[in-house]
């Protein structure tokens, strides 16, 4: 089946799901799983007012959350009794999708497991969407592990 699971995740409840949705893929096919978190330094081009050193503490804050949030989802496939590998993204040019296109290709994954928020209408279209953004640029096949759709 999967030979390559790759997760994308974040700190969310979906993306929580997406989690134990891909270590029981992984488990039951036999599968490596990798899970990655993008951070997205590109947002600090709108910034142009903010000093230097207060961008420089903003990433590092944003890159020590990004180590938390992939050492507990590390966790959470421990738990399950699955070991999986865990990587940071970063780019100060790349938009989160890119970042995660370009693992995927890098780590010859077969599946991509990411969770979407379901969000319609208005908050779609100021929010985006990792997940469509993901879609439109993957080769790969992707399970969308949905979230509750806000009212």
């Amino acid at each position: 089946m999967y030979q390559h699971i790759v997760a994308a995740i974040d700190d969310s409840d979906t993306s929580r799901r997406a989690i134990r949705e891909a270590v029981a893929l992984a488990q039951s096919s036999g599968a490596s799983l990798t899970l990655v978190h993008a951070v997205d330094e590109a947002l600090f081009a709108h910034f142009s007012h903010t000093t230097l050193a207060n961008r420089d503490a903003v990433e590092k804050a944003l890159i020590a959350e990004g180590q938390n949030v992939l050492d507990a989802a590390a966790q959470v496939a421990a738990d399950a009794g699955m070991d999986a590998q865990t990587r940071l993204l970063t780019s100060k040019h790349q938009s989160t999708s890119d970042q995660v296109a370009e693992a995927l290709r890098a780590l010859h994954a077969d599946l991509l497991v990411v969770g979407s928020h379901g969000r319609r209408g208005v908050q779609r279209l100021v929010l985006g969407s990792v997940a469509e953004r993901l879609l439109k640029k993957v080769t790969i096949s992707v399970l969308i592990v949905r979230g509750i759709a806000p009212d």
